[in-house]
């Protein structure tokens, strides 16, 4: 069991982002263009992952190709929301990523090694013929030595993130409104 006295945690999760966007469409389109995104889909993620996989090959080390959504465990899916998990140890060059075939195995996983990260996206009704997509990010650290090992990969990752999900959620609603 972790000490919370090790480090301080919001609230469940020891990491946690959100964004979100505006789109005028329905729940379903939204939530079938976030299924369908590609990373290689914007320009300027190219040149982030490539400084991501830097560290590898200046060490020589194995490394990771760029995570998409089939890398994630798909936990929940209603007609409003999608959640998917992954496990990892983030920090290491090629991701140290466990693979579940089931919510179940990926719930029922204990392994104290490594941290868990869930991926929401929501659409919640807006304004008048609009919805709002929310994309969360959150991050559980289940050790004060696994919480070591992610902050500060969280605190080099995070603003190269946090731009590419805001053009992430960009690129989703343009596809949305324009019906692709």
């Amino acid at each position: 069991m972790r000490s919370k006295s090790a480090h301080t945690s919001i609230g469940p999760f020891d990491f946690s982002e959100r964004h979100s966007i505006l789109i005028h469409a329905l729940p379903g389109t939204i939530l079938n263009c976030v299924r369908h995104y590609r990373l290689d889909e914007d320009a300027l993620i190219r040149p982030a992952l490539y400084l991501r996989g830097l560290p590898a090959r200046l060490l020589r080390s194995p490394s990771a190709p760029p995570l998409e959504l089939q890398d994630f465990t798909l936990l929940s899916e209603t007609d409003r929301s999608l959640a998917y998990g992954l496990k990892g140890a983030f920090w290491q060059t090629d991701y140290g990523l466990h693979r579940f075939d089931t919510p179940m195995a990926f719930l029922g996983d204990r392994d104290a090694s490594v941290a868990t990260l869930i991926l929401s996206f929501v659409t919640e009704p807006a304004t008048k013929g609009r919805m709002r997509l929310v994309t969360q990010t959150h991050v559980l650290c289940p050790t004060p030595h696994v919480w070591r090992r992610f902050l500060p990969y969280w605190l080099v990752i995070r603003p190269v993130s946090g731009l590419l999900r805001r053009r992430m959620l960009s690129q989703i609603k343009a596809r949305c409104e324009r019906g692709v």
